[in-house]
């Protein structure tokens, strides 16, 4: 019986730290978009360059602040996961 239990532990940490992973990944990947779209709406002169410029700096922000939230709470997840592991 115990057995069962100490691998439902470690399933239950294997997903925790895919969960955390994937939110640091997500939140880079959402970072290097919103650095993506700003560069293309102040660098790259379209036909319709007002109308890009409308659309991808309000994209860009909204980005950086959903990468910055995913990142920042990743971190968070990571090291209170390990404090848990260390006093544990």
């Amino acid at each position: 019986m115990s057995g069962r239990c100490r691998h439902g532990d470690e399933a239950a940490m294997r997903l925790r730290l895919r969960s955390d992973t994937m939110k640091l990944l997500s939140g880079t990947i959402l970072l290097l978009a919103a650095e993506q779209a700003f560069a293309h709406a102040q660098l790259a002169q379209f036909p319709n360059h007002d109308d890009a410029t409308a659309v991808l700096i309000p994209a860009s922000v909204v980005f950086l602040a959903l990468g910055s939230i995913l990142l920042i709470w990743g971190l968070l997840s990571e090291l209170r996961d390990k404090s848990k592991v260390s006093a544990g």
